[in-house]
């Protein structure tokens, strides 16, 4: 009885460190998506994210490329939201 509580125990620590793992994976991709989606939804009412989002919509730039964009252009304001 010992050991087949032991099993279930150890399987259970198993499922739940992958489903760790898969929920940190798509953070990640969720938070590269989420700089490029934020610029989308600011670009029609803002210019300097219209600037940027002219540049980005076509490529696939990361989140840290995107803020090296807005440094490089001088968006301060729009890099202090990302």
């Amino acid at each position: 009885m010992a050991k087949n509580l032991f099993k279930k125990a150890k399987s259970a620590v198993k499922s739940t460190t992958k489903s760790a793992k898969k929920s940190a994976e798509k953070a990640v991709s969720s938070a590269k998506s989420s700089a490029k989606s934020h610029i989308e939804s600011l670009a029609h009412s803002r210019r300097d994210a219209a600037v940027v989002w002219g540049m980005i919509k076509d490529g696939n730039h990361s989140t840290d490329e995107i803020k090296a964009i807005c440094k490089d252009k001088g968006f301060d304001t729009l890099l202090g939201e990302l």
